[in-house]
Protein backbone atom coordinates (compact mmCIF):
# COMPACT_ATOMS: atom_id res chain seq x y z
CA UNK A 1 0.00 0.00 0.00
CA UNK A 2 1.47 3.33 -1.01
CA UNK A 3 1.98 6.15 1.47
CA UNK A 4 1.91 9.69 0.10
CA UNK A 5 1.48 12.70 2.33
CA UNK A 6 -0.10 14.55 -0.56
CA UNK A 7 -3.04 12.11 -0.65
CA UNK A 8 -6.36 13.82 -0.13
CA UNK A 9 -9.22 12.30 1.84
CA UNK A 10 -10.96 11.64 -1.47
CA UNK A 11 -7.89 9.76 -2.77
CA UNK A 12 -7.70 7.60 0.35
CA UNK A 13 -11.41 6.80 0.23
CA UNK A 14 -11.06 5.81 -3.40
CA UNK A 15 -8.28 3.40 -2.51
CA UNK A 16 -10.34 2.03 0.39
CA UNK A 17 -13.23 1.44 -2.00
CA UNK A 18 -10.96 -0.50 -4.36
CA UNK A 19 -9.59 -2.65 -1.56
CA UNK A 20 -13.11 -3.31 -0.24
CA UNK A 21 -14.26 -4.36 -3.72
CA UNK A 22 -11.36 -6.83 -3.92
CA UNK A 23 -12.28 -8.23 -0.49
CA UNK A 24 -15.93 -8.70 -1.52
CA UNK A 25 -14.88 -10.48 -4.74
CA UNK A 26 -12.65 -12.86 -2.76
CA UNK A 27 -15.36 -13.44 -0.14
CA UNK A 28 -17.85 -14.39 -2.87
CA UNK A 29 -15.29 -16.87 -4.17
CA UNK A 30 -14.72 -18.30 -0.68
CA UNK A 31 -18.48 -18.69 -0.09
CA UNK A 32 -18.83 -20.61 -3.35
CA UNK A 33 -15.88 -22.84 -2.44
CA UNK A 34 -17.51 -23.56 0.94
CA UNK A 35 -20.68 -24.72 -0.82
CA UNK A 36 -18.57 -27.13 -2.86
CA UNK A 37 -16.73 -28.26 0.29
CA UNK A 38 -20.06 -29.08 1.92
CA UNK A 39 -21.06 -31.21 -1.05
CA UNK A 40 -17.76 -33.08 -0.78
CA UNK A 41 -18.22 -33.55 2.99
CA UNK A 42 -21.76 -34.87 2.52
CA UNK A 43 -20.54 -37.35 -0.11
CA UNK A 44 -17.79 -38.53 2.27
CA UNK A 45 -20.03 -38.56 5.35
CA UNK A 46 -17.67 -36.12 7.09
CA UNK A 47 -18.81 -33.69 9.83
CA UNK A 48 -18.87 -29.96 9.11
CA UNK A 49 -16.89 -28.64 12.08
CA UNK A 50 -13.10 -28.93 12.17
CA UNK A 51 -11.77 -26.64 14.92
CA UNK A 52 -8.16 -27.73 14.42
CA UNK A 53 -8.22 -26.79 10.73
CA UNK A 54 -9.90 -23.46 11.51
CA UNK A 55 -7.25 -22.71 14.14
CA UNK A 56 -4.44 -23.61 11.74
CA UNK A 57 -5.86 -21.15 9.19
CA UNK A 58 -5.99 -18.38 11.81
CA UNK A 59 -2.51 -19.11 13.21
CA UNK A 60 -0.87 -19.38 9.80
CA UNK A 61 -2.39 -16.22 8.34
CA UNK A 62 -2.24 -13.99 11.42
CA UNK A 63 1.05 -15.21 12.89
CA UNK A 64 2.41 -14.69 16.39
CA UNK A 65 2.08 -11.59 18.53
CA UNK A 66 -0.56 -9.92 20.66
CA UNK A 67 -0.84 -6.57 18.90
CA UNK A 68 -4.15 -4.72 18.57
CA UNK A 69 -4.02 -5.27 14.82
CA UNK A 70 -3.57 -9.02 15.26
CA UNK A 71 -6.51 -9.24 17.66
CA UNK A 72 -8.71 -7.37 15.18
CA UNK A 73 -7.59 -9.66 12.36
CA UNK A 74 -8.25 -12.78 14.46
CA UNK A 75 -11.81 -11.60 15.17
CA UNK A 76 -12.46 -10.72 11.53
CA UNK A 77 -11.06 -13.99 10.25
CA UNK A 78 -13.08 -16.03 12.74
CA UNK A 79 -16.24 -14.21 11.64
CA UNK A 80 -15.48 -14.95 7.98
CA UNK A 81 -14.93 -18.63 8.82
CA UNK A 82 -18.12 -18.65 10.90
CA UNK A 83 -20.18 -17.18 8.06
CA UNK A 84 -18.76 -19.67 5.58
CA UNK A 85 -19.37 -22.55 8.00
CA UNK A 86 -23.02 -21.48 8.37
CA UNK A 87 -23.49 -22.13 4.64
CA UNK A 88 -22.52 -25.74 5.27
CA UNK A 89 -24.50 -26.17 8.50
CA UNK A 90 -25.96 -23.75 11.07
CA UNK A 91 -24.86 -24.74 14.56
CA UNK A 92 -26.72 -24.28 17.83
CA UNK A 93 -24.46 -23.67 20.86
CA UNK A 94 -25.79 -24.40 24.36
CA UNK A 95 -24.48 -21.77 26.79
CA UNK A 96 -24.86 -22.42 30.56
CA UNK A 97 -25.71 -19.69 33.06
CA UNK A 98 -22.44 -20.36 34.93
CA UNK A 99 -20.23 -17.37 34.06
CA UNK A 100 -22.84 -16.60 31.38
CA UNK A 101 -21.22 -13.41 30.14
CA UNK A 102 -17.81 -15.03 29.67
CA UNK A 103 -19.23 -18.31 28.36
CA UNK A 104 -21.03 -16.34 25.66
CA UNK A 105 -17.82 -14.48 24.86
CA UNK A 106 -15.90 -17.76 24.68
CA UNK A 107 -18.59 -19.26 22.42
CA UNK A 108 -18.39 -16.30 20.05
CA UNK A 109 -14.60 -16.48 20.09
CA UNK A 110 -14.67 -20.14 19.03
CA UNK A 111 -17.72 -20.26 16.75
CA UNK A 112 -18.16 -16.65 15.59
CA UNK A 113 -21.55 -14.96 15.37
CA UNK A 114 -23.06 -16.93 12.47
CA UNK A 115 -24.70 -19.55 14.67
CA UNK A 116 -27.48 -19.71 17.26
CA UNK A 117 -26.84 -19.49 21.00
CA UNK A 118 -29.23 -21.24 23.38
CA UNK A 119 -29.10 -20.12 27.03
CA UNK A 120 -29.66 -23.03 29.41
CA UNK A 121 -29.54 -23.68 33.15
CA UNK A 122 -26.44 -25.27 34.63
CA UNK A 123 -23.52 -26.90 32.83
CA UNK A 124 -25.18 -30.32 33.05
CA UNK A 125 -28.31 -28.84 31.44
CA UNK A 126 -26.19 -27.41 28.61
CA UNK A 127 -24.47 -30.76 28.06
CA UNK A 128 -27.84 -32.54 28.11
CA UNK A 129 -29.05 -30.21 25.35
CA UNK A 130 -26.26 -31.56 23.16
CA UNK A 131 -26.87 -35.18 24.14
CA UNK A 132 -30.60 -34.85 23.39
CA UNK A 133 -29.98 -33.14 20.06
CA UNK A 134 -31.48 -29.69 20.76
CA UNK A 135 -27.96 -28.19 20.45
CA UNK A 136 -24.91 -29.26 18.47
CA UNK A 137 -22.17 -28.12 20.85
CA UNK A 138 -21.71 -26.55 24.26
CA UNK A 139 -19.07 -24.59 26.14
CA UNK A 140 -18.26 -24.34 29.84
CA UNK A 141 -15.69 -22.84 32.23
CA UNK A 142 -13.14 -25.52 33.07
CA UNK A 143 -10.22 -24.07 35.05
CA UNK A 144 -9.47 -20.61 36.40
CA UNK A 145 -6.24 -19.05 37.57
CA UNK A 146 -7.96 -17.74 40.71
CA UNK A 147 -9.52 -20.91 42.18
CA UNK A 148 -8.63 -23.85 39.96
CA UNK A 149 -11.01 -26.27 38.27
CA UNK A 150 -14.76 -25.61 38.21
CA UNK A 151 -16.41 -28.52 40.08
CA UNK A 152 -19.74 -28.38 38.24
CA UNK A 153 -17.96 -28.75 34.88
CA UNK A 154 -15.85 -31.66 36.14
CA UNK A 155 -19.06 -33.35 37.35
CA UNK A 156 -20.75 -32.81 33.99
CA UNK A 157 -17.77 -34.21 32.09
CA UNK A 158 -17.63 -37.31 34.30
CA UNK A 159 -21.36 -37.98 33.90
CA UNK A 160 -21.58 -37.16 30.19
CA UNK A 161 -20.57 -39.11 27.09
CA UNK A 162 -19.66 -35.89 25.25
CA UNK A 163 -16.09 -35.27 24.11
CA UNK A 164 -13.93 -32.20 24.65
CA UNK A 165 -13.11 -30.86 21.19
CA UNK A 166 -11.25 -27.63 21.93
CA UNK A 167 -10.38 -25.05 24.56
CA UNK A 168 -9.89 -21.30 24.62
CA UNK A 169 -8.37 -19.13 27.35
CA UNK A 170 -9.95 -15.75 28.07
CA UNK A 171 -9.15 -13.02 30.57
CA UNK A 172 -11.96 -12.78 33.11
CA UNK A 173 -12.85 -9.12 33.39
CA UNK A 174 -15.96 -7.57 34.87
CA UNK A 175 -17.32 -4.07 34.30
CA UNK A 176 -20.05 -2.27 36.22
CA UNK A 177 -22.72 -0.84 33.90
CA UNK A 178 -25.92 1.03 34.61
CA UNK A 179 -28.39 3.55 33.24
CA UNK A 180 -27.18 5.82 36.07
CA UNK A 181 -24.30 8.25 35.72
CA UNK A 182 -22.48 7.66 39.01
CA UNK A 183 -21.82 5.05 41.70
CA UNK A 184 -23.62 7.17 44.29
CA UNK A 185 -26.94 6.50 42.51
CA UNK A 186 -26.62 2.70 42.67
CA UNK A 187 -28.89 0.82 45.11
CA UNK A 188 -28.78 -2.71 43.64
CA UNK A 189 -25.96 -4.64 41.93
CA UNK A 190 -26.86 -7.74 39.90
CA UNK A 191 -24.46 -10.50 38.84
CA UNK A 192 -24.07 -14.24 38.75
CA UNK A 193 -22.32 -15.99 41.62
CA UNK A 194 -18.95 -16.03 39.82
CA UNK A 195 -19.12 -12.29 39.07
CA UNK A 196 -20.01 -11.39 42.66
CA UNK A 197 -17.28 -13.67 44.01
CA UNK A 198 -14.68 -12.17 41.64
CA UNK A 199 -15.54 -8.55 42.57
CA UNK A 200 -15.96 -8.79 46.36
CA UNK A 201 -13.26 -6.31 47.31
CA UNK A 202 -14.47 -3.71 44.81
CA UNK A 203 -18.07 -4.02 46.02
CA UNK A 204 -17.07 -3.83 49.69
CA UNK A 205 -14.88 -0.76 49.14
CA UNK A 206 -17.09 1.20 46.74
CA UNK A 207 -20.67 0.00 47.26
CA UNK A 208 -20.80 -1.32 50.84
CA UNK A 209 -24.48 -0.53 51.42
CA UNK A 210 -26.06 -1.70 48.16
CA UNK A 211 -28.18 -4.82 47.79
CA UNK A 212 -26.33 -7.63 45.95
CA UNK A 213 -28.58 -9.81 43.79
CA UNK A 214 -27.20 -13.16 42.70
CA UNK A 215 -29.18 -13.88 39.53
CA UNK A 216 -27.60 -15.57 36.49
CA UNK A 217 -30.75 -15.04 34.38
CA UNK A 218 -31.60 -11.46 35.34
CA UNK A 219 -32.20 -9.44 32.14
CA UNK A 220 -30.10 -6.28 31.77
CA UNK A 221 -32.45 -3.28 31.88
CA UNK A 222 -32.35 0.49 32.34
CA UNK A 223 -33.99 0.23 35.76
CA UNK A 224 -33.18 3.23 37.92
CA UNK A 225 -30.65 2.55 40.68
CA UNK A 226 -29.63 -0.83 39.27
CA UNK A 227 -26.18 -1.82 38.04
CA UNK A 228 -24.83 -5.01 36.48
CA UNK A 229 -21.53 -6.88 36.59
CA UNK A 230 -20.88 -7.94 32.99
CA UNK A 231 -18.06 -9.29 30.86
CA UNK A 232 -16.48 -7.15 28.16
CA UNK A 233 -18.64 -7.99 25.14
CA UNK A 234 -21.89 -8.09 27.09
CA UNK A 235 -21.04 -4.72 28.66
CA UNK A 236 -20.29 -3.29 25.20
CA UNK A 237 -23.59 -4.63 23.85
CA UNK A 238 -25.71 -3.49 26.81
CA UNK A 239 -26.00 0.14 25.68
CA UNK A 240 -25.61 1.24 29.31
CA UNK A 241 -23.12 3.61 30.90
CA UNK A 242 -19.89 2.06 32.14
CA UNK A 243 -19.44 3.23 35.72
CA UNK A 244 -16.26 1.27 36.40
CA UNK A 245 -13.93 -0.79 34.20
CA UNK A 246 -12.13 -3.96 35.31
CA UNK A 247 -13.67 -4.23 38.77
CA UNK A 248 -12.51 -7.84 39.33
CA UNK A 249 -10.24 -8.24 42.35
CA UNK A 250 -7.61 -10.27 40.47
CA UNK A 251 -6.34 -8.22 37.52
CA UNK A 252 -4.64 -11.24 35.91
CA UNK A 253 -7.56 -13.62 36.29
CA UNK A 254 -8.10 -15.93 33.30
CA UNK A 255 -10.23 -18.99 32.64
CA UNK A 256 -9.99 -21.98 30.32
CA UNK A 257 -13.26 -22.79 28.57
CA UNK A 258 -13.81 -26.20 27.00
CA UNK A 259 -15.97 -26.89 23.95
CA UNK A 260 -17.82 -30.21 23.90
CA UNK A 261 -19.75 -32.18 21.31
CA UNK A 262 -20.96 -35.66 20.46
CA UNK A 263 -18.44 -38.20 19.26
CA UNK A 264 -18.62 -38.16 15.46
CA UNK A 265 -20.23 -34.71 15.42
CA UNK A 266 -16.95 -32.93 14.64
CA UNK A 267 -13.75 -33.72 12.81
CA UNK A 268 -10.79 -34.93 14.90
CA UNK A 269 -7.45 -33.77 13.50
CA UNK A 270 -4.43 -34.32 15.74
CA UNK A 271 -1.76 -33.88 13.08
CA UNK A 272 -1.65 -30.09 12.95
CA UNK A 273 1.13 -27.87 14.27
CA UNK A 274 -0.94 -26.72 17.26
CA UNK A 275 -0.73 -27.05 21.05
CA UNK A 276 -2.89 -30.03 22.10
CA UNK A 277 -4.07 -31.47 25.39
CA UNK A 278 -5.67 -34.79 26.26
CA UNK A 279 -8.02 -35.09 29.24
CA UNK A 280 -8.68 -38.34 31.14
CA UNK A 281 -11.16 -39.32 33.84
CA UNK A 282 -10.54 -42.38 35.99
CA UNK A 283 -11.35 -44.11 39.24
CA UNK A 284 -9.00 -46.41 41.11
CA UNK A 285 -9.19 -48.97 43.91
CA UNK A 286 -8.74 -47.64 47.44
CA UNK A 287 -5.22 -48.83 48.24
CA UNK A 288 -2.04 -46.99 49.30
CA UNK A 289 -0.04 -45.35 46.50
CA UNK A 290 -2.29 -46.17 43.55
CA UNK A 291 -2.75 -42.55 42.44
CA UNK A 292 1.01 -41.91 42.68
CA UNK A 293 1.64 -45.02 40.57
CA UNK A 294 -0.75 -43.91 37.85
CA UNK A 295 0.73 -40.42 37.63
CA UNK A 296 4.27 -41.85 37.67
CA UNK A 297 3.39 -44.03 34.65
CA UNK A 298 2.80 -40.89 32.60
CA UNK A 299 5.78 -38.98 34.03
CA UNK A 300 8.23 -41.84 33.42
CA UNK A 301 7.34 -41.75 29.72
CA UNK A 302 7.88 -38.00 29.44
CA UNK A 303 4.18 -37.05 29.39
CA UNK A 304 3.61 -33.79 31.24
CA UNK A 305 0.69 -33.41 33.66
CA UNK A 306 -0.80 -29.88 33.56
CA UNK A 307 -3.92 -30.21 35.74
CA UNK A 308 -5.40 -32.67 38.24
CA UNK A 309 -8.78 -32.51 39.93
CA UNK A 310 -11.02 -34.86 41.89
CA UNK A 311 -14.76 -35.15 42.41
CA UNK A 312 -16.81 -37.38 44.73
CA UNK A 313 -18.77 -40.11 42.97
CA UNK A 314 -22.50 -39.51 43.37
CA UNK A 315 -23.44 -43.17 43.68
CA UNK A 316 -20.55 -44.35 45.86
CA UNK A 317 -19.88 -42.69 49.21
CA UNK A 318 -16.29 -41.61 49.91
CA UNK A 319 -15.05 -42.65 46.50
CA UNK A 320 -13.63 -40.23 43.95
CA UNK A 321 -13.06 -39.76 40.24
CA UNK A 322 -9.90 -38.02 39.08
CA UNK A 323 -9.56 -35.82 36.02
CA UNK A 324 -6.14 -35.03 34.57
CA UNK A 325 -4.89 -32.94 31.63
CA UNK A 326 -1.81 -34.08 29.75
CA UNK A 327 0.42 -32.34 27.19
CA UNK A 328 0.03 -35.06 24.56
CA UNK A 329 -2.29 -36.16 21.75
CA UNK A 330 -4.44 -39.26 22.03
CA UNK A 331 -2.76 -40.91 19.02
CA UNK A 332 0.75 -40.56 20.45
CA UNK A 333 2.31 -44.08 20.67
CA UNK A 334 3.86 -43.35 24.07
CA UNK A 335 0.47 -42.21 25.38
CA UNK A 336 -1.26 -45.30 24.00
CA UNK A 337 1.34 -47.55 25.65
CA UNK A 338 0.94 -45.73 28.97
CA UNK A 339 -2.83 -45.94 28.74
CA UNK A 340 -2.65 -49.74 28.58
CA UNK A 341 -0.47 -49.86 31.71
CA UNK A 342 -2.73 -47.42 33.56
CA UNK A 343 -5.93 -49.22 32.56
CA UNK A 344 -4.86 -52.25 34.64
CA UNK A 345 -4.65 -50.07 37.76
CA UNK A 346 -8.01 -48.31 37.39
CA UNK A 347 -11.62 -49.36 37.88
CA UNK A 348 -12.81 -46.88 35.23
CA UNK A 349 -10.81 -45.01 32.58
CA UNK A 350 -12.14 -42.70 29.87
CA UNK A 351 -10.47 -40.34 27.44
CA UNK A 352 -12.64 -37.21 27.58
CA UNK A 353 -11.00 -35.66 24.54
CA UNK A 354 -7.82 -34.76 22.71
CA UNK A 355 -8.09 -31.19 21.48
CA UNK A 356 -6.32 -28.00 20.34
CA UNK A 357 -5.92 -24.75 22.24
CA UNK A 358 -7.56 -22.01 20.19
CA UNK A 359 -6.35 -18.43 19.76
CA UNK A 360 -8.45 -15.78 21.47
CA UNK A 361 -9.10 -12.43 19.82
CA UNK A 362 -8.81 -10.87 23.27
CA UNK A 363 -5.56 -12.24 24.68
CA UNK A 364 -3.25 -15.15 23.98
CA UNK A 365 -2.10 -16.85 27.18
CA UNK A 366 0.31 -19.77 27.36
CA UNK A 367 -0.96 -22.60 29.57
CA UNK A 368 0.97 -25.74 30.41
CA UNK A 369 4.41 -26.11 28.92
Amino acid sequence: MREDKSDTLEDLRGELNSVTAEIVTLLRRRLELCRRVQSAKQAAGAPTLDLAREEEIVSKLIGEGDSTQNRILVRLLREIISACRSIQSESVIAVPHAMRSHCMEAARTVFGSSCSFSLTGGVEDAFSSVELGSAHFSIAPYEGTAHGAYPYTLDALIESELRIMGEVVLPVEYHLVSAEQSLSSIRVVVGDVEAIWACQRFLAANLPSVKIVNSPNQPVTRKRGWAYLLGTREAEDSGLNTLALGVQDDRDNATRFVVVGKRGGFNVNLKGNLPYKTTLAFTAPNRPGVLAEILADFGSRGINLTMIGSRPLRKKKWEYAFIIDLDVTEDNPSFQDTLEHVRRKTTMLRVLGSYPTLTSDRLKISMGK
